[in-house]
């Protein structure tokens, strides 16, 4: 019996990279201390009499004052992502809702940055979040987000530090977390029978639920008015579907998808993946 295949599965079955706030602070202040030093250095070699602890007292005192003023344009530009994503942290209506978390790390690069909204149409609002889960929900019900949630739940506590608090880059890849992600997208597929008719409907209950924009304000001004396209929303289920995508490609984990999915259901995953590769947006 021969393998289903999907066209051009070029995607890496991989922990899908995005700087966590952690780590942008930690770049933050490795880059401060990178310039620092360097500047340091130069005065050093520059010196001709040596210099003396008020010398770099004062040195210090300067470099705080200018360098890292918010309005220098590179210490800006680390600073704001730092704290947007920060921000994120503290305020994401679904930090306290780990499998939504999970879920929503698949398509996370799509994403805008602080004003990219503005000036790129490839990136979709965080504006299309609610209105994303309901209409997964309205597919499959609700049993497997309740099973998503026990299982990220459970995975959660698993990657708790000494206070008590998640360490969400730990869940983003814990298995369990993955596979219950995995676990809705499989009962996902057999509803995209029609993908492109599924398309619309899905658009339509997204662009009714859209998120209020103030919420993500830093987005840029296009968030005001924002609307979720097709192009937009075959690109969201891209990215859902791109790690099992991915996995099509070896044959080993075929074997293990059909195991555990059925055949059929296998089978059906290809031709989604494929119709979404040759949808012309």
């Amino acid at each position: 019996m021969s393998r289903p295949t999907a066209k051009a599965a070029n995607h890496s079955y991989v922990k899908i990279e995005q700087p966590s706030g952690s780590a942008l602070c930690q770049q933050l202040v490795h880059s401060t201390l990178d310039d620092y030093t360097e500047r340091l250095i130069k005065m050093v070699e520059s010196s001709t009499h040596g210099l003396s602890t008020n010398d770099i007292r004062g040195f210090l005192d300067d470099y705080k004052s200018k360098s890292l003023d918010t309005n220098t344009p590179i210490f800006k530009a680390h600073f704001q992502r730092c704290l947007n994503r920060r921000e994120q942290e503290v305020f994401d209506p679904n930090r306290r809702q780990p499998f939504k978390r999970v879920l929503t790390m698949r398509f996370i690069d799509l994403f805008p940055p602080e004003g990219a909204l503005d000036n790129n149409n490839t990136y979709v609002s965080r504006r299309i979040l609610p209105g994303l889960f309901s209409a997964l929900e309205k597919m499959v019900g609700s049993d497997p987000f309740a099973h998503g949630y026990a299982a990220c739940r459970d995975a959660s506590e698993s990657t708790k530090d000494a206070n008590d608090n998640i360490i969400w880059e730990d869940l983003y890849s814990h298995e369990a977390a993955l596979n219950a992600v995995d676990n809705l997208l499989m009962r996902l597929v057999p509803h995209f029978d029609n993908p492109m008719k599924r398309v619309v409907w899905m658009l339509s209950i997204i662009n009714n639920d859209l998120a209020d924009p103030h919420e993500f304000d830093f987005e840029g001004r296009a968030n005001q008015d924002w609307q979720l396209t097709e192009r937009g929303m075959i690109n969201v289920l891209r990215h859902l579907f791109r790690n099992l995508r991915h996995r099509l490609s070896d044959q080993a984990e075929v074997q293990a998808l059909s195991q555990k999915y059925g055949t059929g259901a296998t089978r059906q995953l290809v031709a989604l993946i494929t119709a979404l590769d040759q949808a012309k947006v």
